[in-house]
């Protein structure tokens, strides 16, 4: 999954994001880190410093300014278990011991299978999945049940193919990679809280689904790729594949060159997805209320983005290393 937050270049830190009091903001962090210890997530002091470092309050606040207290929590309460589970998988080192990796997703999934496992029980990372999970599909469709449930277990599916990927040496071409990075970097199962949280349902119509398709994929695109730019050293030492990486073995050219063009790639995918943002907001053949929803809904994942992009820019969740070189991010992005 390979979430990296540290030097992730501060010129894509949205100045458009709105302004949190310190207080409120102290707050959220401190609701945050109470819930993890409560569940078992945090277990120990550096654990505690870990978690509030990544400031998952900025992120859930950041997409839903205007959102009620328990819709910031229980977005902020995903967000760190998708850092948890990311920490599992890639700072613990699952992927590299045999069916270890498995063993934990397989645990994972008994949570939507119509019958749980007994050897789940009790264990903590399931026990926290399946409580957020209740709270979270409380009141919702079946139809949304059925998405996120399939976002989510693709997602664990795309770790265990990076993880097979990794110890087999392979290296991805870049159409591949870019296929495979936008589903281990866990943004479709977030914007799918984001319906719940931010009380905007996806609209599914034939007219859209292309173009909406397309928007989710560019905020998971975006985010990997911008974590690609941050992790470029860490990757390289645990033998993962990076964007950056591959476009300088495809392109033949240097690492500094190469991250002038994911920066390129980045900004691109940001344009197309303005673009596709407009012309959803355009439409003008479906009903007057599901034009409204579409909006509201496009309105949401456009905060996301830029939530996302903010909280990147600022985030401490991974400190640079000692003598670690400095990441020099792309041109400014137009906004």
């Amino acid at each position: 999954m390979r979430i990296h937050y540290a030097d992730v270049p501060m010129a894509w830190n949205d100045q458009s994001m709105p302004d949190k009091s310190s207080d409120a903001v102290a707050l959220g962090a401190e609701l945050v880190l109470s819930w993890a210890l409560d569940v078992g997530l945090v277990a120990d002091a550096r654990e505690e410093r870990r978690l509030a470092s990544a400031r998952l309050d900025v992120l859930a606040g950041g997409a839903l300014p205007r959102g009620e207290a328990g819709d910031v929590a229980l977005t902020a309460r995903w967000a760190a278990f998708v850092c948890w589970v990311d920490d599992q998988i890639d700072r613990r080192g699952l992927g590299s011991v045999p069916g270890q990796l498995e063993a934990f997703t397989g645990q994972l999934r008994q949570v939507f299978a119509a019958e749980p496992g007994r050897s789940a029980v009790g264990l903590t990372h399931v026990a926290v999945l399946r409580g957020l999970w209740e709270q979270t599909a409380a009141g919702m469709s079946a139809g949304w049940r059925s998405r996120f449930t399939a976002d989510y277990t693709d997602f664990l599916d795309a770790c265990g193919q990076e993880a097979a990927l990794r110890k087999s040496g392979v290296r991805l071409p870049l159409v591949d990679y870019v296929e495979l990075r936008r589903r281990t970097i866990t943004l479709l199962p977030m914007l799918d809280v984001l319906e719940r949280t931010g009380h905007a349902a996806l609209v599914e119509d034939p007219r859209v689904d292309t173009r909406l398709e397309d928007l989710r994929w560019a905020v998971a695109d975006v985010a990997g790729w911008a974590n690609d730019l941050a992790s470029v050293a860490d990757d390289e030492v645990a033998g993962q594949d990076n964007l950056v990486v591959i476009l300088a073995r495809q392109d033949g050219c240097s690492t500094a060159e190469a991250r002038q063009r994911a920066g390129a790639m980045i900004e691109d995918r940001r344009a197309g997805f303005r673009a596709t943002a407009a012309a959803l907001r355009a439409e003008s053949r479906l009903p007057q209320d599901r034009l409204e929803e579409l909006r509201r809904y496009v309105n949401l994942v456009e905060r996301f983005m830029s939530a996302t992009l903010h909280w990147l820019a600022i985030t401490g969740r991974f400190p640079a290393r000692a003598g670690a070189p400095a990441a020099h991010g792309p041109p400014v992005p137009r906004s």
